[in-house]
């Protein structure tokens, strides 16, 4: 749910770089690997009463990604952490506060970061 969707469109679509496939009167659809991202207006409807959703985005190398989304000023919540259950992960907010993360799946039994190479692309 957004308040201020525009605001929340440009973010999505301008700072990470995902595509819009659609957008209309309260709402916004971006595309990420044939699934897709709904952004909504904030409604009286009472299915959309509270903020309950976190989206994550899988990286090929979080190291690299991370320091991407620094440097288009994305406020981070938490540093990268990990490993557990093969992954590694890091929190941020998007315009709104609202929480998201990168995650990077590694082979079990991975103990450091992989080398640098790939991330997440804009």
């Amino acid at each position: 749910m957004s308040d201020d969707l525009e605001r929340q469109r440009a973010f999505y679509r301008d700072v990470l770089g995902l595509h819009e496939r659609e957008a209309g009167e309260g709402f916004a659809i971006f595309e990420i690997d044939g699934n897709i991202l709904e952004l909504l207006a904030r409604s009286d409807a009472p299915q959309y009463a509270s903020r309950c959703v976190t989206v994550g985005f899988v990286v090929e190398d979080i190291e690299i990604a991370r320091e991407e989304l620094l440097r288009r000023g994305v406020k981070p919540v938490t540093g990268v952490e990990g490993p557990s259950e093969g992954q590694y992960w890091a929190y941020f907010r998007d315009v709104e506060g609202n929480l998201f993360e990168l995650v990077q799946r590694v082979s079990q039994g991975a103990s450091d970061l992989p080398n640098q190479g790939g991330g997440m692309e804009a």
